[in-house]
């Protein structure tokens, strides 16, 4: 398999243990706050790639 193939499906293991979790312990508080961290750590990377396309022809 290629890499970013099990990549995706660690990842998606890795989200199916934390929803396992939150069912098992009650502990809904984990979603949410997966899902913000997940969603806070996607704009981070895709910042980054943008940030030279659009800063560097405004110099």
């Amino acid at each position: 398999m290629s890499l970013p193939l099990l990549r995706t499906r660690h990842l998606f293991r890795l989200f199916g243990d934390f929803v396992t979790y939150a069912v098992v312990n009650r502990a809904w508080w984990v979603l949410p706050v997966t899902l913000t961290l997940a969603l806070v750590t996607l704009l981070v990377v895709v910042g980054q790639a943008a940030a030279p396309v659009t800063l560097y022809p405004m110099f």
